[in-house]
């Protein structure tokens, strides 16, 4: 029993010493930019997103927000070195490109963020996020990256 004691000891010092787990710290940032964004209270805009895959597609896409609801969209590819000269505009969700798109897709990566290597910017003045980059450690070609190439805000 006296050789237990000691186990037993250390035991319960290694389940004081344990945390439940909590929002991640990414997870965090995001949040608060999330929230000072909507503090801005910005429901007219327009804004372009290059979405870029890997080495497999590379497209910019642009949606008009107005009062908080997508009413425009189009789209432009780039010609990724895998597509050679010429490219095909990929149909796209515009929802996903709004700035709440751009959050639900950061803060989707946020909790793996070590595992997908995620790194976020953000606007100074809006607190959007400006880009978003994940790539899988030891995975080929999965990289992705959304960048924000240009934002106005709309009367």
């Amino acid at each position: 029993m006296q050789n237990r004691v000691p186990l037993i000891l250390l035991f319960i010092l290694m389940l004081a010493g344990c945390t439940v787990p909590g929002p991640s710290e990414p997870d965090l940032l995001i949040a608060s930019k999330q929230r000072q964004w909507g503090e801005k209270q910005i429901r007219n805009y327009r804004i372009a997103v290059l979405k870029v895959d890997s080495i497999w597609h590379a497209q910019t896409n642009t949606v008009t927000v107005r009062d908080g609801v997508v009413t425009e969209q189009s789209a432009v590819c780039i010609p990724a070195p895998f597509e050679g000269r010429e490219c095909k505009v990929n149909e796209f969700d515009p929802n996903k490109f709004t700035v709440d798109g751009l959050f639900d897709t950061a803060l989707a990566y946020a909790p793996d963020s070590a595992k997908y290597q995620l790194k976020v910017t953000f606007d100074e003045k809006y607190h959007y996020p400006t880009t978003i980059s994940r790539d899988q450690a030891n995975v080929t070609d999965d990289d992705i990256s959304w960048r924000v190439t240009s934002f106005e805000v709309l009367p």
